[in-house]
C-alpha cells in the first residue's frame, strides 16, 4: 500500500506520460485531455493506493487478482470507504521502472491499482433492467 502523497504524485506524473507516450493513438480526446492537464491527478488525490499483483504463472493468476479486487472493493464500501481501480496506471506499473517505485520484484505483475478513501459523495443507484435468464436443457 502506498500512502505517501509525494510518491503518489510521482507515480501519477510518470504513470500520464507514460500512457500519453504508449497508448495515444488509443485514447478517446476527454482521456487526451485529462492525461496532458498537469493538474489532473490520476488517483484523485486519494489517500491511498493498494496494487494487487500476482508472481504466479498459473493459468488464472489475473483472474484471482481481479476477483480479490472485487473482494477488496466491496470489504471498503461495507466500510463507508470509496475506491476505484485506475486503469491508468496499470501498464506503468507493470514496467521495470514502476516495479522498481513500489519495491516489487521484477517476476511480479501488478494487476490491480486501487485507489481507496472517502468519497465526496455516493453516485445513484443505476436503473436496473430486468435480468433475462435462457434455460439450457431439460
Amino acid at each position: 500500500m502506498v500512502q505517501d502523497r509525494e510518491l503518489l504524485g510521482r507515480i501519477s506524473r510518470e504513470a500520464k506520460s507514460y500512457v500519453l507516450a504508449t497508448m495515444r493513438d488509443a485514447l478517446e480526446p476527454s482521456l487526451l485531455d485529462h492525461l496532458q492537464d498537469p493538474g489532473f491527478h490520476i488517483f484523485y488525490n486519494a489517500p491511498a493506493l493498494i496494487v494487487i499483483a500476482t508472481v504466479a504463472a498459473g493459468p488464472w493468476a489475473l483472474e484471482d487478482c481481479a476477483l480479490a479486487a472485487e473482494n477488496l472493493m466491496l470489504a471498503a464500501c461495507g466500510k463507508g470507504l470509496g475506491t476505484c481501480w485506475i486503469g491508468f496506471a496499470q501498464h506503468w506499473l507493470a514496467t521495470s521502472r514502476g516495479k522498481h517505485v513500489l519495491g516489487l520484484p521484477e517476476a511480479c505483475v501488478p494487476v490491480a491499482p486501487l485507489i481507496v478513501g472517502h468519497p465526496k459523495s455516493s453516485p445513484p443507484t443505476p436503473v436496473r433492467q430486468p435480468a433475462r435468464m435462457r434455460w439450457i436443457g431439460p
